[in-house]
């Protein structure tokens, strides 16, 4: 039980995010980045600014963060992310309930087993 809840944890940590942009991988394309959703930018001097963007220009990416505007060059821009932390926490809810269950499952079962033994063996004495 440790373990799948262990596994669990690790999971959902992993999927509080997605890339969808990489400077290094990708220069240039912003294909995956759409107006009216919420991302995560990292920048070259190492700051991490979220905001929704409204739209994307030539050089920049404009949007909104705390109803303030701002633009971002897209020669600054090493990373984008796209935060999914809702989306992880329900599949982490999810699989420790299924975990549960499960683990519950088992033990009536094993239950079982043991009664059903029990009156088998009262049953030959």
């Amino acid at each position: 039980m440790k373990k799948i809840l262990a596994l669990l944890v690790m999971m959902s940590i992993a999927s509080c995010s997605s890339l969808k942009y990489s400077a290094t991988k990708n220069s240039d394309n912003y294909k995956n980045i759409k107006a009216g959703n919420k991302y995560t930018f990292h920048q070259t001097d190492g700051s991490k600014t979220p905001m929704t963007i409204t739209s994307i220009a030539k050089d920049s990416i404009i949007g909104t963060r705390k109803k303030e505007r701002i633009s971002i060059a897209k020669n600054n821009i090493t990373e984008i992310r796209k935060d999914r932390t809702a989306v992880a926490v329900v599949a982490t809810a999810g699989g420790i309930a299924a975990a549960a269950v499960i683990v519950v499952g088992i033990k009536n079962a094993t239950d079982d087993i043991e009664d059903v033994a029990t009156a088998i063996g009262s049953g030959l004495n």
